[in-house]
Parts: structure tokens; sequence; C-alpha cells
């Protein structure tokens, strides 16, 4: 009796994994009653990412695994890369925008999920925060970068822009260049003084630093651009842009 519902359970938890195209699922622990029943006490299940489309009744907006209920912030972030698989791009909420009009608060987007650690540490180091958490990293597109950084410039509160590339990058980092350019150029003159800290190194770096520098250097913004010699120096950088950030808090307020 016990090894018949043992293999009812097994029987369904391959039909759960075979029609809902999961990559794993998993039953801890399958536990037996004194009354000699089996239950699933607890049940995992994580779904192929690529295959949500076809299953609008699970209801999971995000293709990736989420730890809370997306925001709007969350969605617009995955809808770049839902519909453009070009490269990487995760975007993700770090702090409801109420607490981000308190200050203290910066715009963040990295390059490489480890690189993108460094610069959040350097940051916390003296003492700033990070409103968001952006990675775009894979060779993305020039467009893909462009949304990412218009939509962590939209977050009301924010106190500056930090681009942290803390890696010698094999990607054609001049695709990065244009979209962060592109961005910039109309997100700047909005707000005159706006702290801007741009790490990026790595392949074309030549070519991508003229074109950050050309581009963004009649810009009434407090922008500051740094390259390879910057790349291994996380606590300079993340000084930088507190100093730039205090400049800018003293200039709003005066």
């Amino acid at each position: 009796k016990v090894l018949r519902q043992v293999g009812d359970a097994i029987h369904k938890l391959y039909k759960v994994f075979h029609e809902t195209d999961c990559r794993t699922v998993e039953i801890n622990p399958l536990v037996l009653t004194k009354g000699g029943k089996v239950y699933a006490a607890d049940c995992r299940m994580a779904v192929d990412d690529q295959a949500l489309f076809r299953h609008p009744e699970l209801g999971i907006k995000i293709g990736r695994e989420f730890l809370k209920e997306p925001s709007e912030f969350d969605l617009i972030g995955w809808s770049f890369e839902e519909t453009d698989f070009r490269g990487t791009s995760y975007v993700a909420q770090m702090a409801p925008p109420e607490e981000v009009k308190k200050g203290g608060y910066v715009g963040y987007h990295g390059i490489g999920g480890g690189a993108a650690m460094l610069g959040m540490d350097a940051l916390n180091k003296v003492g700033l925060k990070v409103a968001d958490y952006a990675d775009t990293s894979g060779n993305p597109t020039a467009s893909k970068v462009y949304r990412v950084i218009k939509l962590i410039m939209a977050q009301p509160g924010i106190e500056g822009y930090f681009l942290a590339g803390f890696m010698m990058a094999n990607q054609e980092q001049w695709h990065h260049a244009h979209g962060i350019v592109k961005a910039l150029r109309e997100e700047i003159p909005k707000r005159p003084g706006f702290p801007v800290v741009v790490l990026l190194c790595g392949n074309k770096e030549k070519e991508s630093q003229e074109i950050l520098k050309e581009g963004l250097g009649d810009l009434p913004g407090r922008i500051e651009i740094y390259d390879r010699e910057h790349v291994y120096d996380a606590k300079f950088v993340g000084e930088r842009m507190k100093a730039l950030v205090d400049e800018y808090r003293k200039e709003i307020s005066a």
C-alpha cells in the first residue's frame, strides 16, 4: 500500500516535470504518517525560462529566480531581456522609491556579476547605497545598454549614476560607450551638475574612451571617465563618486 502511494507520487512528479517544462522538480521531504499515508511535505520546481511563454497559467512574470513580487521597475527591466536576447541585461530594484527619495542612493550599473559586486562594495564603504542593481554583459547592443541606463536614470531621487566596469571585459565595449552617450546626452541636461562616474575598459577600450570623452565632454554634469588604470582600484573610484555626490548635494541645497 505504501509503495503504491510512493509510485503514484513519483508518477505525478514526472507528469508535472514534463507538462510544465521544468528544469528540475523535487519533493523533499516525502513523509509517511503514522496512519500509513504518504504526503509531499514540500516541493520545489524550476521552470525553463525559455518555456514560460507556453505556461501563462503559472503566473510567472519574470523568467528568472526572483525572491519578491516584481515591481514595475523590475518588469520594465525584464522586458529588455525578454524582447532582445543579444547580450544580457539584468535589472532589479534594490530600494523602494520612497526610500530612495530620502537621499544617499545612486543609480547603479555594473558589467559582469563579480565585477558589479566590487562596485557595490566600493559604494557601501563610502556610505552610498544602490537604488538598483543592473548588469549588462555578454556583448549587449548599444540599444540594450541605452534602455537600461534610461530606466536607471528614471528613478526619482537618485544622486548619481555609477557604471562599474571593474573587469577587462572581452566584449566590444564601444557598444556600451554608444549606449552611455546617447542616454546621458538625453538625461544630464535635465539635471545640471548631476554626478556621473564611468569605469569602462577591455576590448575596444581606446575607441570606447574616445566615444565617451567626445560624447560627454560638453554636458553640464560632474562627469568622470576612467579606464584600465583604475580597473583594480575600486576604493578610489568609489571615493570619487562620493565626492561628486557631496558636491552635488551642496549645489542643489544652496
